[in-house]
Order: C-alpha cells, then structure tokens, then sequence
C-alpha cells in the first residue's frame, strides 16, 4: 500500500482525462464517476480478461465477505458490485501491486499481497498488523472496501484532499477529485500512480491510439529506444538510426512509455520508413527514383541519371510498395542540379534561398531556415545564379515544429501545412512537447500557414 507523485504541473492548467492523457498527469488519474463504475465488467468479463493474460484465473480463495470459496474472477465482480468500485481499477491494482495478473502461474506471495493492501513501506510481513490481511480473498475484499470508504469521505476529512496542494517525493500535487486523491491516499508515490495509469490505459483506455498528434511528430519508446513518425495519420517506424538522422531533426522526440507507445502502433501502424534520405531506389521494372523529403523523384534517363553524377552502386534495391506512401515529385532530367535542392544566400543583401529544379522561393527569416535545414550548408550564390531563376512560394515551415511569434504567447504547432494553435500549457506538456522546442519566426511566416483546428486535450464537460 503506497502513494507518489510526479511531473509538476501548474494546478491551474485544465485537467486531463486518463483516457486521452498523452504523458501522466499526477494531479487527475482517474475520475470519480470511473472509479464508481461497478458494472464495467460482469464476472464472465473478468473472467475471460484474466485467463488471456495469465493464469491468475485458476486462484481460489475463501471470500471474508461471505465465507464462500470462489475463484479469482468471481472475488474481483463480488467485490466490485459490494463496494461499488471497478473491477477494471481492482485488475489494474493487482497488476502494480504484484504483477499477478499478468504471470502465467502467480506465486503464494504474489496471491498473498496481491493489492498490497496493509503494506507500508517499512511493514514487515511478519507484523501482525500486516499478517491479519494476508491471502487473495482478503487483499480483494480490502482494497475494495478501502476504495468505497474513502470515496464516501467529506472531502474535509479526507487524509489526502481534493484541491489541496501537496509535497510528496519532492513535487508538489494537487489532486483535482476525491478518486485521484483516495490513489494517493492507498500509494505516496509517484512511480506507483504513473504505474497504475498506464496500467488502466493499457488495458482499458484507448491510451495513446486515440491520441491526435499532428503529422511531424517524432516518437519514442523510452524503454526500447525505438522511433516512429506521424505521418498521413499512420504511425511510421524508422527502420534505424541512420534513416533516422538522415531524415528528421531527433531534438524534438515525443517520448512515451512503452504501454502507450504500443497502443498507438497497434491502431495506427503504417509502412516503416527504410530508406535514408536522398537514398536512390531501383525498382524491379528498372525505374530509378531518388527520395527526398517526402516525395519521390524518378531519374528521367541514364542519361541524366550521369549527368547528376548518381552511380548504380548507391542505389537500393526496393519495390513499388515500399514508395507507395512517398508523393510523386518533379522527375529528375539532365537540367537537374543539384537534385536535393540547396540553400542559397544573396552577395548583396544577404537574402536566403532554397532553390530546386530552376525554382527559388526565399525564406521571410533565418529561424525558418535553420529549422527546415538543420544541417544543410549554405552556399554563397555567384554572379547571375538567382536571376535566371523562377519565383516559387516563400518557404514555410516543416511539419512538426513549435512555434510563435515575437511578443505573442501563442505556440502553434506545424502539421499538414497548417498552423494548429496549442490551447493551454497542460496540453502542451501532455502531448510531451518541450518549451526549449519552441522557434520565434516572423508574422509573415506564420501568416503562410493557414490556422488549423486548436490542439488540445481539454475534456468536454470537464471532470
């Protein structure tokens, strides 16, 4: 029986539901009217949940409540609909407490603890303060009963109370509702609550996968170290770290935890990104295609294909398939050079440009250029380079980057072309964006992205 906290976050900012929470929210776990739904799972439910996962199905143990042997499926829907908790809340407990429900044949211990209900953190099992709640049947039955009890408090008397600021491991909390309040009442903690909400999205929630983050977004899984990329709405992977440098900017990664991280690739997974940029694709009916960005560029001829200066040892034996998701772009002739485009700066006047295929489009700001390119040289034009050129657009700025302009507090994020104006600072942190992200660009700038929908996991009706 623990309790913690985590992630500071201004109590002003709106509170997020678990539901649709990108990263943990220490002040707003669960909500009350969740933790009161008795009826989420019948005892047929449980029972088909528990033995998908691991065998804590085939436990038995005698229920104090009634005196009845039962199993552990019929412990958990009895004890819910006594107490008039969820038995989904029940199932997530057991899993953080003892990790029960997912081992395949759980042990005498982990039964006999399973909610860690009477354990402190400097308990000895051996007390007989602590022994009197040992055994499956009551570990359920308490936790359950200690749930309704603390739910049924005046919020006054409450040992943890809702809208009051705490300090716990260093972090200040203030928990939004009486259920957020009563998990922190049973675990001071913060890795235990963190462990239980993603525990209760995992299973429960649809947890990252219904998750909107913008096309752009970089993200991680911050166990495995494994990367994958918003993009059309599908979840990308990066096929390795080569690609990924080749391609993205790994400053701005998102990262999630691995629960979340698998929930989003279960709903929205799409084709991996195998190729590095401004790799050279051969494709089995003796098409060459040069990727750049996110388009695809065939090689007109073997003409200009020797021309540009490309040799076939360079390119990658690929498919129609693995291009499928790249747009078509300008084909590449013998009058393309360079082929990845460049940048571009005026001897006089010092203006930027990023020229490509006999275009140049200027950036309003530097900040753009930076933030678009990266790590792109820059080369100073020579007499005549810019005049024969044609006028293209201004460049705008890439998907996925954070910004504002000078003087407005308002962050937006780039995303299909579009500028999406973030709504508030919770929402900003729980997308697992990070302020030292946010680039200052020029109004005329921003003013080339037309204003997408708001960005936000504000919650209808509030909590």
């Amino acid at each position: 029986m623990a309790v913690a906290l985590a992630a500071l976050l201004s109590p002003t900012l709106i509170p997020v539901a678990p539901a649709q929470a990108a990263d943990f929210n220490p002040h707003f776990i669960i909500s009350d009217n969740e933790m009161r739904d008795y009826d989420s799972m019948d005892y047929g439910d449980i029972l088909l949940f528990l033995t998908r996962r691991g065998g804590l199905q085939l436990a038995r143990a005698v229920d104090p409540a009634d005196g009845r042997l039962k199993d552990a499926a019929g412990l958990i829907a009895d004890a819910a609909e006594r107490y008039r908790v969820n038995p989904k809340y029940l199932l997530a407990l057991i899993q953080k407490e003892s990790s029960a429900v997912e081992t395949a044949k759980p042990t005498t211990r982990q039964l006999d603890w399973a909610t860690g209900y009477g354990v402190c953190d400097s308990c000895a099992l051996t007390d007989p303060a602590t022994v009197k709640y040992r055994g499956f049947g009551k570990q359920v039955t308490e936790a359950a009963d200690w749930m309704d009890w603390y739910l049924g408090l005046d919020g006054a008397l409450a040992l943890v109370k809702p809208g009051e600021t705490r300090t716990v491991d260093a972090t200040q909390v203030r928990p939004v509702n009486l259920a957020t309040a009563a998990l922190y009442a049973y675990t001071p903690h913060v890795h235990g609550n963190r462990l239980l909400w993603s525990i209760w999205n995992r299973w429960f929630g649809p947890g990252a996968a219904s998750f909107n983050y913008p096309d752009g977004t970089l993200l991680r899984n911050s166990r495995t170290g494994g990367v994958a990329v918003m993009q059309g709405g599908k979840l990308r992977p990066v096929a390795s770290r080569t690609v990924l440098l080749s391609r993205y900017d790994p400053a701005g990664i998102v990262d999630l935890n691995e629960y979340d991280f698998a929930a989003l690739m279960d709903a929205l997974r799409g084709p991996a990104v195998k190729f590095p940029d401004l790799s050279l694709v051969h494709l089995p009916d003796g098409r060459i295609y040069l990727l750049l960005g996110q388009q695809k560029r065939h090689v007109a001829s073997m003409a200009a294909f020797r021309k540009i200066g490309f040799n076939m040892e360079e390119a990658i034996e690929g498919t129609a398939d693995d291009l499928a998701d790249y747009a078509e772009g300008l084909p590449l002739t013998e009058a393309s050079a360079p082929p990845s485009g460049e940048l571009v700066r005026e001897r006089i006047g010092g203006a930027l440009w990023y020229v490509e295929a006999g275009v140049k489009r200027r950036f309003l700001d530097e900040t753009t250029a930076l933030a678009d390119f990266p790590t792109r040289p820059v080369r100073l034009a020579r007499a005549g380079d810019l005049e024969k050129l044609a006028d293209g657009a201004p460049m705008g700025l890439r998907d996925g980057l954070l910004a504002k302009a000078a003087g407005s507090p308002v962050v937006y994020v780039i995303a299909g072309g579009e500028r999406r104006p973030v709504t508030d600072g919770a929402s900003f942190l729980a997308f697992g964006y990070k302020w030292s992200r946010v680039i200052t660009v020029s109004d005329a700038t921003l003013a080339l992205h037309g204003e997408g929908q708001p960005l936000s996991f504000a919650v209808a009706g509030g909590i």
